[in-house]
């Protein structure tokens, strides 16, 4: 097999870690490559500097977050003594490193980026759906942010990225639009995990880092939308942090019970009792719900959006969708109430994971587009 470089943030690629989205998508990227290629993992690490920290706080760290001279000459030897063609650079952050590669190699190395997602697509959102949250100074900084991020993101795929691999139907068409001389989605993967699953009635439940602004948007919005139907008799089971964020939503409703973080032990024992999965996503954020995958690995019912689904081909119109908070509040009560509901929804989830693709069938159609670059 050929050699490829995979060059990512040394985070993602520790599996001592606590699972997340991110490490998730990152390994789905390299077991994809592993079908056709020999993987040579790259760790990266971010700047260290004050100046950097200041940035960050700032919101003025578009696309700086390595210092990717310091690697020049470790990126030489390895693509130079291991015969590489093809560098693979995961997220979108890590396009700093798209311009010192070309510098040394030119079109002798080719640099494919393997996006979670433009990073303009959270801040679109922080800069303007949120930005009651935020006083004046940040909204003036905000919105030279974001222009700064398009740009770069702009720039990067016009003269230093020969090919993207995104992650959802929309994140593809925006990558040709940033100018990608060429794309490929691939969709999300869903290996069965199944659990043993006894649900409990008018019970459901969401996993998630409820700091992420689309988590905690979904959470309270579904939950402002449950209080407004009395006697609703649902329990929503919350999983994630950070803490003080949780406790604060089950202190502001008395119908959600907060978990907290679980082990993987304890997830699975939590999840089991779950009588449907909640996919929260009521806007086109970054990127994609690899949480959906992991529910529907489990064979838990769900409920998700339309924007949700993003990413997920082939699940159509199986399962059930609401596009709203309050549609999905009264499809929740109509779906948890009764067993026969349950296991419809439970039925569509088993069938979805049954029609997944592989990674030999995705590879399949991608790695004749790589030769060709």
């Amino acid at each position: 097999m050929e050699n490829v470089l995979f060059l990512s943030n040394h985070v993602y690629l520790d599996t001592n870690r606590r699972e997340g989205g991110v490490r998730n998508c990152t390994f789905e990227f390299i077991d994809l490559l592993k079908d056709k290629f020999n993987v040579i993992t790259f760790p990266v690490s971010l700047k260290k500097s004050f100046a950097f920290r200041v940035r960050v706080k700032l919101g003025f760290n578009q696309y700086n977050d390595f210092n990717a001279n310091e690697y020049q000459h470790q990126l030489q030897e390895i693509i130079i003594s291991k015969n590489i063609t093809y560098v693979f650079l995961n997220m979108s952050n890590t396009i700093t490193f798209a311009p010192v590669l070309k510098k040394i190699f030119g079109e002798k190395v080719k640099v494919i980026l393997c996006s979670h997602g433009n990073e303009s697509g959270d801040f679109l959102h922080e800069a303007v759906r949120f930005s009651d949250k935020a006083n004046f100074i940040k909204k003036i900084f905000s919105t030279y942010a974001l222009g700064k991020l398009i740009i770069k993101e702009s720039v990067s795929r016009n003269n230093f990225v020969d090919m993207t691999l995104s992650i959802s139907e929309v994140e593809n068409n925006i990558e040709k639009w940033l100018g990608s001389p060429s794309t490929f989605m691939v969709p999300r993967i869903i290996k069965p995990q199944p659990i043993n699953w006894n649900p409990k009635l008018n019970t459901v439940g969401f996993i998630g880092d409820i700091s992420h602004l689309p988590n905690q948007y979904g959470v309270i919005s579904i939950c402002e939308s449950l209080q407004k139907i009395p006697g609703h008799g649902i329990q929503f089971r919350l999983v994630g942090g950070p803490e003080h964020i949780g406790k604060s939503i089950a202190d502001r409703f008395s119908f959600v019970h907060y978990c907290g973080f679980l082990s993987e032990e304890d997830l699975l024992k939590e999840v089991s009792g779950w009588g449907c999965f909640l996919n929260l996503v009521f806007y086109y954020s970054r990127g994609v719900s690899t949480k959906l995958a992991k529910a529907l690995s489990w064979g838990l019912p769900v409920i998700s959006t339309t924007s949700g689904n993003r990413g997920y081909p082939y699940i159509g119109n199986k399962l059930p969708i609401a596009d709203t908070p309050d549609d999905m509040a009264k499809l929740i009560i109509q779906s948890v109430s009764n067993i026969d509901s349950i296991n419809l929804i439970r039925d569509a989830s088993l069938d979805i994971v049954n029609q997944s693709p592989s990674f030999a069938h995705i590879m399949k159609d991608l790695y004749p587009q790589i030769l060709k670059l």
